[in-house]
């Protein structure tokens, strides 16, 4: 190794940080995209429901991977170019496919504070784990279950479903499926569900090590 190739002093002695070199700049983006995301929903009533991307737009998505880092007033810049101005089109009160829920203002300062605090909960005695329980537990009070049974919050509807069919199954398998595995369940388990049932049931099956076809094993309840 040459003295060119060993590093400096000065950058022996400076750690390591994903921390903004400046706070003051750091907080003055952030002001900036707090400031755009409020007028993001407050005018969201003065948008089109949807926009088709231009081509340049569409282009930008298939830039080559970064090898320099940017500024995080760069990024930004491009999010709301490229992003934010060619949403689902979800949060739009004319918005009437599927049904996903609009955005919530209150409920993304929440997301931010939980991203800035970090925290595991899957267990630990800190405020965010107790927390978690207490919004379980207030759940369960909502729909008249009783302080033993247990819960957890997920990230939506799909992985809801998958967590319950995984539960069935535990229960109806007729084996210790989490010490033993599927391979030990003594027949085939049924499942039943309505012709109107969604994708991610039948992507539960398979994760579940049941089989896609495991919903069409039986026959579906007809709906009207």
């Amino acid at each position: 190794m040459t003295a060119l190739d060993r590093p400096s002093a000065e950058s022996q002695a400076r750690p390591e940080s994903l921390d903004p070199e400046d706070w003051d700049a750091a907080l003055s983006i952030a002001r900036l995209i707090l400031d755009d995301s409020v007028a993001y929903l407050r005018d969201v009533r003065n948008r089109p429901v949807w926009r088709q991307m231009p081509n340049e737009v569409l282009a930008a998505f298939e830039a080559p991977l970064p090898r320099h880092p940017e500024p995080l007033s760069a990024v930004w810049r491009e999010v709301a170019a490229n992003v934010m101005r060619y949403p689902m089109g979800n949060v739009h009160p004319r918005f009437w496919s599927w049904y996903m829920g609009a955005s919530n203002f209150t409920g993304a300062l929440g997301d931010f504070v939980a991203a800035i605090q970090g925290s595991n909960l899957g267990g630990g005695a800190h405020a965010a784990a107790l927390l978690d329980r207490q919004v379980v537990d207030w759940l369960k009070t909502m729909v008249g279950f009783p302080k033993s049974a247990s819960g957890t919050l997920v990230s939506g509807g799909s992985m809801g479903n998958i967590i319950a069919l995984a539960v069935a199954r535990n229960v109806k398998a007729g084996a210790d499926v989490r010490e033993l595995g599927v391979a030990a369940i003594p027949k085939p388990l049924a499942f039943y569900g309505s012709d109107q049932i969604h994708s991610c049931h039948r992507k539960g099956m398979e994760a579940l090590g049941l089989g896609g076809a495991a919903p069409h094993r039986d026959r579906p309840i007809p709906s009207d």
